[in-house]
């Protein structure tokens, strides 16, 4: 036994946080019912939401840099 062994016995057993709790039950219960596959191609279609936000996200991101490109070729133009 080492030290860690014997904080652990004097700490008593850990505290599992709701949090992980739920996520383990999630993890299991897709396990067991064998959706995990189904939801991962579901979160990968067409229909998926968040496929979508970034997808959008980028264009957003694409449209501003041009933009601000074209802003900033401008006052260079004036400034010369």
């Amino acid at each position: 036994k080492g030290i860690d062994s014997l904080l652990k016995e004097l700490n008593g057993p850990s505290k599992l946080s709701t949090v992980a709790k739920t996520s383990s039950d999630w993890d299991n219960f897709k396990t067991q019912t064998g959706v995990e596959e189904e939801l991962e191609q579901k979160a990968q279609g067409k229909e998926a939401y968040l496929q979508k936000q970034d997808f959008l996200t980028r264009v957003d991101q694409r449209r501003f840099l041009g933009e601000k490109q074209e802003r900033d070729d401008e006052r260079r133009k004036r400034g010369k």
